[in-house]
């Protein structure tokens, strides 16, 4: 795959086996990385989606989340 300045742009394939390696509770769903967090109840799933809002500000990255 091409450079694109600094950033590297890697295959499905790359990606698929860098999160077996790395990341095994995270998958490759079209197109998108995901990972599934099961918390015990309500308040708990807010902690974690702020916890991760908060880290996301602070390194610039937004991702897309869906609670339920």
């Amino acid at each position: 795959m091409p450079d694109r300045g600094h950033e590297r742009v890697y295959s499905d394939k790359e990606i698929i086996r860098k999160l077996k390696d790395d990341l095994p509770d995270w998958e490759l769903e079209n197109g998108c990385i995901r990972r599934v967090y099961k918390t015990y109840n309500w308040k708990g799933t807010l902690m974690v989606v702020n916890t991760i809002g908060h880290l996301s500000e602070v390194a610039w990255h937004h991702p897309d989340m869906l609670v339920s």
